[in-house]
């Protein structure tokens, strides 16, 4: 059943200065699941104990959180949830020594030139969608007044050559995800795209880029998206299961706490439940995924704290 959003009157914009925080996944299988997420991301392992972990950068940034649920349901395959985690690299090279790096191991992928970015996609070993990838140059991009002009449905493939060219023959290989690399975008599978597009716009005061298609792109600060949805696969389809394989939640790191106050008296005043928990405030957007704000930058500590609750 979906969530019923009430509009306010008027449209807050949310403070571009925001940053998404980790994504979290209820796993059946821990230890091949960091190994995964260690090999082929080259992510560190910053805490774990027996039903947690925390991977992120060298530096102490958590990008991916893991909550190990040995018994948890198959989500149905109409399902809301997770259609991908999106991990941005800061460089060009950054992404042609992952390349390498990836080809070695047999990896397969899939591959997009977006013209915002540059993507390559797989799936982690319980079929968690991952996009990593590089942006352009931001003057590129096919954007006009904050939308997405005619050119964003254009699909060309990368350019393989010229991104490995970005490399110095005398370069050091792929080490691991560098220090900058960041949760870019989370994109979900909704059932309802006009009442996503109200709770992320007219709620949440994000700017929405595109709307069409089956697709909602939610995006601050002139961003391509911040939270894309898609209705390819759930399409009025089900919430999932309490517990079940796939997004545990996903993390929004507003500006500050004043800002997180005003995002969720937004929140409360439209009629949408926001609970209050050591890590943060969590709320669900209308497919039931949930959503988890907070007004500080994530930290391992933080992320382990946001896996304790079901």
């Amino acid at each position: 059943m979906t969530q019923s959003v009430q509009q306010p009157a008027r449209v807050t914009p949310i403070d571009p200065k925001l940053t998404l925080g980790e994504v979290a996944l209820t796993v059946r299988q821990m230890d091949r699941t960091v190994q995964f997420y260690t090999q082929v991301l080259g992510l560190t392992l910053l805490a774990r104990d027996a039903a947690r972990a925390v991977l992120g950068t060298a530096d102490g940034h958590p990008l991916v959180t893991l909550r190990h649920a040995p018994g948890a349901p198959l989500p149905p395959v109409n399902a809301t949830g997770l259609y991908h985690l999106a991990i941005a690299f800061p460089t060009r090279p950054d992404l042609a020594r992952w390349l390498q790096h990836a080809s070695a191991l047999g990896l397969q992928l899939g591959q997009s030139d977006h013209l915002t970015h540059e993507a390559f996609y797989f799936d982690d070993p319980e079929g968690n969608g991952i996009e990593i990838y590089v942006d352009w140059p931001q003057e590129q991009w096919p954007f006009k007044d904050g939308k997405f002009t005619a050119d964003a449905a254009v699909r060309k493939g990368i350019d393989i050559q010229d991104l490995l060219g970005t490399l110095a023959p005398e370069g050091a290989g792929w080490t691991g995800a560098p220090i900058g690399t960041r949760m870019g975008h989370v994109h979900l599978k909704m059932s309802d795209p006009r009442a996503t597009r109200a709770f992320y716009e007219a709620v949440m005061g994000f700017d929405i880029g595109f709307d069409d298609m089956g697709a909602v792109f939610a995006g601050a600060g002139g961003y391509h998206h911040h939270v894309g949805n898609n209705t390819w696969h759930s399409q009025g389809g089900r919430k999932p299961l309490q517990g079940a394989q796939g997004l545990h939640h996903y993390t929004i790191e507003l500006s500050s706490e004043a800002e997180l106050a005003a995002v969720t008296g937004r929140l409360n005043a439209a009629g949408i439940a926001v609970r209050e928990e050591a890590a943060g405030h969590v709320t669900h957007d209308p497919s039931g995924n949930r959503v988890l704000l907070r007004a500080a930058p994530s930290t391992a500590e933080s992320a382990l704290a946001a896996l304790t609750s079901s």
